[in-house]
C-alpha cells in the first residue's frame, strides 16, 4: 500500500503491525499535506548572530519542503568549519562560498525493553521527532521567493528641505523606477504611461508646491511598482517543492574582512501558497496582481501638477465666518474625523442606530472640535478664519502688506511675522496651517528669494496665555501706570485683573479698572469688533518696554466661562461669594436631576460632574485659601453651564444663563 492508503477493520480480522503502521503512515502524509496547503519556510522567529565561528539560532518555528513542522524550541548554537566545501542540498550553491544554517527535521528510535511475557515480541518502538541544525557550505537557491532581490529595493524615495527641495535625486529615482516598469521587452503597464513618467522633471522655476506635488506623487509610484512586483513574486511560487533532502535554510555566514556575518537575506522566507495570495489581492482568476496594475496605471496616468504660482497682484484672502475655514474657494465647517479615540473622546460621537455612519458630538460642538479634543484651536475669539492658500511662492514682504491691511480694514490688529526657514523650528506654538484667525500671529516662511514656501501660525490662545503671564512685571515697569491703563480699555475682563497687583502701589487706578471692568461685562462682541472694544494690546506696546521684548499680542476675549477658565490668573474669591455660588450650584443641580425627558445620553455624566466640582469647592471653603476657591469656582461656572444646556434648555434660557455665569465670574477679583 501507498502514503495514501488506509486499511480498514472488521470484526473477526487478524490485527498486524503493519497495519497499525499503515494508519501511523497514512495520518502523517494527511498532516504533511496539511503543512504544504499552509506554506513553505520560517514562519518566525529563527534569526541568527555570528560569533566567530559560531551562530547562534534563535527559537522559532519553520515548515520543510514536505510539508513537515520544524520547532526550535530553545536558542541553539552551530559551528562552521571554514575548510568544509560540500553540500548534500539541491538548494544550495557552493560557488558563492560562505555557510548556510539549515534546520532539518530529526526522527529518532528509542529501544524498549523485552515484555516479558509469553508469546510477546516486545513492545513497540518509540520515536521522537526533533530538528536539527547543519552548517553547509554554499548559499541558497533554486526554489525561494526572490522579492527581497529586487534591485528596484535600492531606491531610495524623494526627500524634502523645509523649502520643498528634493534633498536626492528626483531623476534617479523616476528612471530607476521606469527601468524597473520597462521590465525588458515585457512591460508591466501600459508602455504610454511609462513614457509620461520618463517625461517628467523638477525644474529649478517651479514653486514649493509644484515641487512637493511631484515628489509626493514619484513616491507614490515607486510604493505602488513595489506593491506590484512583490504580487508577481508571490504569484510565481509553485506548490511543488519537491527535492532530494528536505530542509529550511535560515541564513548566510559570510565573511566581511576579518569577521564573519550573518545575513537573513539568504534565507528560506515564508511562501504562503498561491490561493492565499489571490484571495489577498482580490484581482481576477486569471491575473491577481490586476487591481495593483489598475492602481499604479491609474496614478501615472492622473499625474497633473498644480498650476504655476499664479503672477501679478496679490489679492486679499477670503474671509470665512465664525467655525468654518475655507476649502476650495468654499467655507465650510470642518470636524475630525471618528478614527480610533479614547473613550471620553468618542462619547461625544454616536453611531446612527439603522446606518453603520457615525454622526458629529451633540450640541453642535463639532463646530469647535478642539472642545472635544482638547487641543489649542483657532477661532478662539471668534474673529473668523482667512485663507492664505494661494501666498506660496508669492514674495513675502508683499503678502505681508496684503494680510495686515485686511486685518486692519476688519477692525483687527495684525500680527504678521516673516521668518526664514530656519527660524520656523525655534518659534513656540506654532502651526503649519492653510489659514489662520486675523488674531493669530501670522507666519510666512520665506525661502532664500524672498518667496513664501510655507504659512503657519501660532494659536491666539498661547499668545494670551503668554502675555497674561508677562502683564504684571509689565505694569510693574510702566513710567505712568494710570496713563497705560486708560489705554488698557480695549482689554478683557481677564487681562484687567492682571494689573491688580499694582493697586496698592499706584493710586487712582482702582476707579479705573473697576470702569474697565464694567464696560467688558457689557460687551457683546462679533465676527470683528468695530466699537473699540475689540482693539488689541498695540497701543499699550508702544509705552510698555516689556511688551516690545515679549513681541506678543492678545486680542479681544469675550466673557465666557470657558475662557476665563484657560487664562491663567493669580485670582482670589471671598469665601462668601463662594457659598454663594455652591449654593446656586446646589439648587442648579437639584433642578437638573428632577427633570424625567432629557435625550441627551451624557446628560447624567455632566450632572454629576457638576456635583462633583460644587463638591471641590465647599472643600476648598472649607480650607480658607481663596487661591483654591477661586479655581473651584470657574470649575463649577463651566460644568454647570456644561449640564444645563446638555438637558436641552430652550436657547432663551441658555443666554440666560451664559449671561448670569459671566456675571458671576465678573465678581471674581
Amino acid at each position: 500500500m501507498t502514503a495514501n492508503q488506509y486499511p480498514f477493520f472488521e470484526s473477526g480480522q487478524t490485527l498486524t503491525a503493519a497495519d497499525l503502521n499503515m494508519v501511523r503512515e497514512f495520518q502523517h502524509a494527511r498532516d504533511r499535506l496539511v503543512g504544504r496547503m499552509t506554506g513553505f519556510g520560517v514562519n518566525c522567529g529563527l534569526g541568527g548572530s555570528a560569533s566567530g565561528t559560531t551562530v547562534t539560532i534563535e527559537p522559532g518555528l519553520a515548515v520543510d519542503q514536505r510539508g513537515e513542522p520544524l520547532v526550535l524550541p530553545t536558542a541553539r548554537p552551530v559551528t562552521f568549519d571554514p575548510a568544509a566545501a560540500t553540500s548534500s542540498y539541491d538548494f544550495i550553491d557552493t560557488a558563492p562560498g560562505g555557510f548556510s544554517v539549515v534546520l532539518e527535521a530529526t526522527d529518532e528510535a528509542v529501544d524498549v525493553p523485552d515484555c516479558g511475557e509469553s508469546d510477546c515480541a516486545g513492545h513497540a518502538t518509540l520515536h521522537t521527532v526533533g530538528v536539527a541544525l547543519h552548517a553547509v557550505a554554499g548559499r541558497v537557491t533554486g526554489t525561494r521567493m526572490d522579492f527581497s532581490a529586487d534591485e528596484l529595493l535600492k531606491a531610495e524615495p524623494i526627500r524634502l528641505a523645509l523649502d520643498s527641495t528634493p534633498v536626492n535625486s528626483y531623476t534617479a529615482l523616476r528612471d530607476a523606477v521606469a527601468e524597473r516598469l520597462t521590465n525588458g521587452t515585457e512591460p508591466l503597464v501600459d508602455a504610454a504611461l511609462i513614457a509620461k513618467l520618463k517625461a517628467t522633471s523638477i525644474a529649478a522655476a517651479d514653486s514649493p508646491g509644484v515641487k512637493g506635488y511631484k515628489s509626493g506623487w514619484l513616491n507614490m509610484v515607486l510604493f505602488a511598482t513595489l506593491d506590484l512586483l512583490r504580487a508577481r513574486a508571490l504569484l510565481r511560487l509553485g506548490c511543488d517543492r519537491t527535492t532530494t533532502r528536505p530542509g529550511v535554510v535560515l541564513g548566510w555566514a559570510h565573511q566581511v574582512g576579518d569577521v564573519w556575518e550573518f545575513e537573513c537575506a539568504y534565507r528560506h522566507t515564508w511562501e504562503p501558497p498561491r490561493g492565499l495570495t489571490e484571495a489577498i489581492y482580490g484581482g481576477t482568476c486569471g491575473d491577481p496582481a490586476s487591481r495593483l496594475r489598475d492602481e499604479l496605471e491609474a496614478l501615472l496616468a492622473g499625474f497633473a501638477p498644480p498650476d504655476p504660482v499664479p503672477q501679478g497682484e496679490v489679492k486679499p484672502p477670503v474671509f470665512c465666518p465664525k467655525g468654518s475655514v475655507l476649502v476650495r474657494g468654499r467655507c465650510v465647517n470642518i470636524f475630525l474625523p471618528p478614527v480610533k479615540l479614547p473613550d471620553k473622546w468618542a462619547d461625544s460621537w454616536k453611531l446612527h442606530p439603522r446606518d453603520p455612519i457615525w454622526y458629529p458630538p451633540f450640541e453642535e460642538k463639532w463646530k469647535q472640535p478642539w472642545k472635544i479634543y482638547e487641543i489649542d484651536g483657532w477661532d478662539f475669539f471668534e474673529d473668523g478664519v482667512i485663507g492664505a492658500t494661494d501666498y506660496l511662492g508669492r514674495p513675502a514682504d508683499t503678502v505681508k502688506d496684503v494680510l495686515q491691511q485686511f486685518i486692519v480694514d476688519k477692525g483687527g490688529v495684525a500680527d504678521v511675522q516673516v521668518v526664514g526657514i530656519g527660524a520656523v523650528g525655534t518659534m513656540k506654538g506654532y502651526l503649519p496651517s492653510g489659514g489662520f484667525s486675523p488674531s493669530d500671529t501670522i507666519v510666512l516662511t520665506k525661502d532664500a528669494a524672498g518667496k513664501v514656501v510655507a504659512t503657519g501660525r501660532v494659536p491666539a490662545v498661547r499668545n494670551t496665555r503668554n502675555v497674561g503671564a508677562a502683564l504684571p512685571a509689565a505694569v510693574a515697569a510702566a513710567i505712568d501706570a494710570k496713563a497705560a491703563a486708560t489705554e488698557l480699555r480695549g482689554l478683557t475682563a481677564t487681562v484687567v485683573t492682571r494689573i491688580d497687583t499694582a493697586e496698592t502701589v499706584l493710586s487712582g487706578l482702582k476707579n479705573e479698572f473697576t470702569t474697565l471692568q464694567g464696560e467688558f461685562q457689557s460687551y457683546k462682541g462679533g465676527t470683528f469688533d468695530t466699537s473699540g472694544y475689540g482693539v488689541r494690546i498695540a497701543a499699550a506696546e508702544a509705552q510698555l518696554t516689556h511688551f516690545r521684548e515679549v513681541q506678543q499680542r492678545i486680542s479681544l476675549v469675550e466673557g465666557k466661562v470657558e475662557v476665563l477658565a484657560k487664562v491663567p490668573r493669580e485670582k482670589v474669591v471671598d469665601r462668601n461669594l463662594g457659598k454663594g455660588i455652591s449654593a446656586f450650584t446646589q439648587a442648579t443641580v437639584a433642578a437638573m436631576q428632577s427633570l424625567t425627558d432629557v435625550r441627551n445620553p451624557n446628560f447624567q455624566r455632566y450632572t454629576a460632574e457638576a456635583e462633583r466640582a460644587r463638591a471641590d469647592l465647599d472643600a476648598a471653603i472649607e480650607a480658607a485659601d481663596p487661591e483654591r476657591i477661586a479655581e473651584a469656582t470657574l470649575a463649577v461656572l463651566g460644568s454647570v453651564r456644561t449640564m444645563v444646556q446638555a438637558s436641552g434648555v430652550a436657547p432663551e434660557h441658555g443666554r440666560e444663563l451664559d449671561a448670569q455665569l459671566r456675571n458671576l465670574g465678573g465678581l471674581i477679583t
